[in-house]
């Protein structure tokens, strides 16, 4: 390599890298979650102007966000277990929802001692709005942790997932949030249950099922264009 040409290949390699790159475009998700923030900060400081503005363009990012079918509630349904912790399942039931386009599907179940011990266990596919499903918990980003004579509340993990739970002794009564694949929520409810078995109906959500059914019913990537021909002479 010549000096001349040498010297004109360093000046190209000095102009790239002094070029910057072009911004990236912002996908639907993270304009819904934007605007979600902006709808949360308005509320607080009461401006209605804000919010209106706010709820305009998460309308605007959801009428261009991908649409994501809600896995069939019957599906869901499947993975409820006939028991939990030892109490049997009495009742379970399933719905699917669209609400200006956006459908969503949920399954209940009912576990009972028969002695007045309780536990609700809920599993809800928020399909198209999995992108912002964890702008619904303020807890995801924080770490909380207290325990006394009373009971706990914590942010902890069920099988490797971010969880929030706790449980009131005094009233014998637990909940539970679980966020598994960022489109499910999984939650329960306890009323009337010891601690001991609340947590022992927690330790045995199989959560991995329902980790398998995250990318039912996402669009599959749009194919690449094709390389544009030669323009005609």
């Amino acid at each position: 390599m010549t000096p001349r040409i040498a010297l004109a290949a360093a000046a190209l390699a000095l102009a790239a890298c002094g070029k910057e790159e072009p911004p990236k475009p912002v996908d639907p998700g993270t304009k819904v979650e934007q605007a979600a923030r902006q709808l949360g900060e308005a509320a607080r400081q009461g401006d209605v102007q804000q919010a209106g503005e706010a709820m305009k363009q998460m309308g605007e990012a959801l009428s261009g966000s991908m649409k994501v079918e809600p896995v069939d509630f019957r599906a869901l349904k499947e993975l409820l277990p006939e028991s939990l912790a030892g109490l049997r399942r009495t009742a379970s039931e399933g719905s699917r929802t669209s609400v200006a386009g956006i459908a969503s599907s949920k399954v209940e179940a009912t576990y009972e001692d028969g002695k007045g011990g309780r536990i609700v266990l809920e599993i809800t596919d928020v399909g198209t709005l999995s992108g912002v499903t964890a702008m619904a918990f303020a807890w995801v980003n924080v770490e909380i942790d207290k325990e006394g004579t009373s009971g706990y509340e914590r942010t902890t993990t069920v099988a490797g997932r971010k969880a929030y739970e706790r449980y009131e002794a005094a009233t014998r009564t637990g909940a539970l949030d679980v966020i598994v694949a960022g489109r499910f929520i999984v939650g329960a409810k306890a009323t009337g249950v010891e601690m001991k078995v609340f947590r022992e109906a927690v330790g045995k959500l199989d959560l991995s099922r329902l980790e398998e059914l995250k990318s039912k019913g996402v669009p599959a990537p749009a194919a690449p264009a094709a390389p544009a021909g030669p323009a005609p002479r």
